[in-house]
């Protein structure tokens, strides 16, 4: 099944880049980043993504992209590109007079939630946005494991203006988790989520947290987590600055005051505290925006991260970025160009 949608997928794309087609005026879209970094060595990515629009709600997609290369690169081929994605995706009812929908076939790439559905990225078929009045459901299904195990699905409910849960499940090999997060608006400046999130038979997790718009220019933010290291799903968000394991409340600031960007969050399940400082300074008709990043953890009494960078963007497009490590006393400059069309 897998070759056979692979094959189907790939005919169609190579039918859409023909002159033929081409003539037919269709529309495409697409995108094309490319990042070169020196820190404490020298490389880079590059991706390209494609969208045609056949008509009828039926779209084609195709991306390639690379991953990180050290310089120099092997045998002088660079950034070597690969297929990284390939799907058909439409739009619209099964049936004359039911709800309309997104159906997706080929690469998936499915975030739920980030307790237990983030990046999931898969080869199969999914389905999105089937709204009926307050409630909003979609579901994936993986047709990349011999026993077709991994799949998942939500369901989101807006009963009223400024209040929204979802509930999202997740089958991976015979692992099985569910998740439960609301978010509710009670005035304009406050705002209140939360999440319950469990494996069957194994950890749970959860956090709640709140912010409130003091005043212009002043939001303070306020939360609490429990997040054992035993919670470990397999589509877990791992990136530490969205959810890190720890038990214990969060507090934090932000002040938009005299052009100055002013953070700081602190974690008590980690006694450690991020902050940052940043502003824009406009030099000979340029922008460039400065940043001050770094953390202090007291258990340990000492800074892990300090970091200061410099950043342009020059009229051509080009994204220029120059930055110290003054923990590691380590240099880094970065370029790199978006492309839209």
């Amino acid at each position: 099944m897998k070759r056979i949608i692979a094959s189907l997928l790939a005919l169609l794309m190579l039918t859409t880049l023909t002159p033929v087609v081409m003539a037919a005026n269709m529309d495409f879209t697409g995108e094309i980043t490319t990042e070169a970094v020196y820190d404490e060595k020298f490389g880079g990515t590059s991706e390209i993504e494609l969208n045609a629009n056949l008509g009828n709600d039926l779209k084609a997609g195709l991306s390639l992209g690379s991953i990180e290369q050290p310089f120099p690169w092997e045998n002088g081929m660079g950034w070597p590109l690969t297929v990284k994605g390939l799907w058909l995706e439409t739009n619209g009812a099964l049936i004359p007079g039911t709800p309309e929908f997104t159906t997706r076939i080929g690469t998936l790439n499915v975030n739920y939630s980030d307790f237990i559905a983030k990046g999931i990225k898969t080869t199969g078929i999914s389905v999105d946005k089937i709204t009926m009045g307050p409630v909003t459901l979609g579901g994936y299904y993986s047709l990349n494991q011999d026993q077709n195990l991994d799949r998942g699905a939500y369901v989101k409910v807006n009963p009223l203006e400024g209040i929204e849960a979802q509930a999202t499940v997740v089958k991976a090999e015979d692992q099985l988790s569910y998740a439960i997060s609301t978010t509710v608006q009670p005035v304009e400046q406050a705002e209140v989520s939360g999440t319950y999130a469990a494996v069957h038979e194994e950890a749970n997790a959860y956090r709640v947290n709140g912010k409130y718009q003091v005043l212009e220019g002043l939001e303070v933010r306020a939360g609490y987590q429990d997040v054992p290291v035993e919670f470990s799903p397999e589509h877990k968000n791992t990136d530490q600055d969205v959810l890190e394991t720890g038990t214990g409340f969060m507090v934090g600031a932000t002040a938009n005051q005299y052009g100055f960007d002013v953070t700081a969050d602190y974690a008590d399940y980690n006694k450690t505290v991020d902050y940052s400082v940043a502003r824009t300074l406009s030099l000979a008709g340029m922008d460039f925006n400065t940043k001050l990043a770094g953390n202090y953890n007291f258990d340990a009494a000492e800074a892990t991260e300090l970091e200061a960078t410099v950043a342009y963007n020059a009229p051509n497009g080009l994204e220029l970025s120059v930055g110290y490590d003054l923990i590691n006393n380590q240099p880094k400059v970065t370029a790199g160009l978006e492309l839209q069309f």
